[in-house]
């Protein structure tokens, strides 16, 4: 078992004399581990079933923890597809999504990694939207083989997202005034401190276009008998139920997770399926509703303050955040 720095720390105060510890490695935090949450048996070999999941907001950043970094959404998930890749128990695998999105690029990256897993196993991948599949978290789902949906779930809002902050007449009552030096026009696009341009406008809303069909693209072609039309008349950022969603054919069935769990049994060709998941700290007494234990995604939240844009700067968003 690998010392954590708690125990590192202990060590160093009871212990006389100067120590050389590899400390970077103990940082990086524990190492992705295999929990049983269903034993399907099998003495010599199983065939398992493995649960990925992603959850709350989908971000590339990687957060400082107390004592350990959070990873990433994308880093989370490619290490959980590796994990399965590489095991030749694993003959399927569920991808659980309880997410309402986010940064465009992370969301792009996942689905990307999903699809390339799928080219190199063959292994089939079922995605179980739980209580919301919303843009982002949407765009993820699309890219397994067919999505089934909790009756209840939130489902759709398939657009994109750029926000724009206005403070000139704010700083203006206050007289502050902000005066860059650039090389360029543009080269303050979208700046907080004045009016935006209509040419600026003209751009930042070509960018927005470009990223929202690239979301209708990914959509009309993980969707089975949708064409593209049909996806632009649902594409207009609208959120439905899982059982509307099914009618709008977003999704293929309505259902919960033992549903999704039985269709990636007959997918894998299954018979006594050993269901697992992977996390960085093991819950006992797991069973299939045990939420994601990995820390990063799913406590993840996007909080939204003044300085918004001021910070790493603007940025896409394939979001559903209402009222935000």
């Amino acid at each position: 078992m690998r010392p954590t720095p708690l125990t590192l720390f202990a060590l160093l105060a009871v212990l006389p004399g100067c120590i050389v510890i590899p400390i970077g490695d103990l940082l990086r935090g524990p190492v992705l581990e295999e929990s049983v949450l269903v034993d399907g048996g099998g003495f010599f070999q199983r065939e398992k079933i493995a649960v990925i999941d992603i959850d709350g907001l989908i971000t590339g950043t990687e957060k400082s923890g107390l004592i350990l970094p959070q990873e990433n959404a994308v880093s989370e998930t490619k290490a959980q597809l590796n994990r399965a890749a590489n095991d030749p128990e694993v003959k399927a695998v569920v991808l659980r999504v309880s997410s309402p999105g986010g940064e465009v690029t992370a969301c792009d990256v996942i689905h990307h990694e999903i699809g390339r897993f799928k080219q190199r196993t063959g292994l089939p991948v079922v995605s179980f939207i739980g209580d919301q599949g919303a843009s982002g978290g949407y765009y993820v789902a699309v890219a397994g083989d067919t999505i089934f949906a909790n009756p209840t779930a939130i489902v759709g809002s398939i657009g994109v997202l750029l926000h724009h902050l206005d403070l000139s007449d704010l700083l203006g009552k206050i007289g502050v005034a902000v005066e860059p030096v650039k090389s360029a026009e543009q080269k303050d696009l979208n700046s907080p401190f004045r009016k935006m341009l209509p040419a600026e406008r003209a751009v930042l809303q070509k960018l927005v276009d470009d990223m929202y069909n690239r979301f209708v693209d990914a959509v009309a072609a993980g969707r089975p008998g949708m064409t593209r039309e049909d996806v632009l008349a649902v594409a207009d950022g609208r959120v439905l139920s899982g059982v509307e969603a099914k009618k709008a054919r977003l999704v293929d069935s309505v259902g919960y997770l033992t549903d999704a769990l039985e269709e990636a049994k007959q997918r894998g060709h299954i018979e006594s399926p050993t269901i697992v998941r992977y996390s960085r700290a093991p819950r006992s007494g797991a069973n299939i509703y045990t939420e994601s234990v990995t820390p990063g995604p799913q406590a993840r939240e996007l909080h939204v303050s003044l300085p918004l844009g001021l910070g790493d700067g603007p940025k896409l968003y394939y979001l559903w955040r209402p009222g935000w």
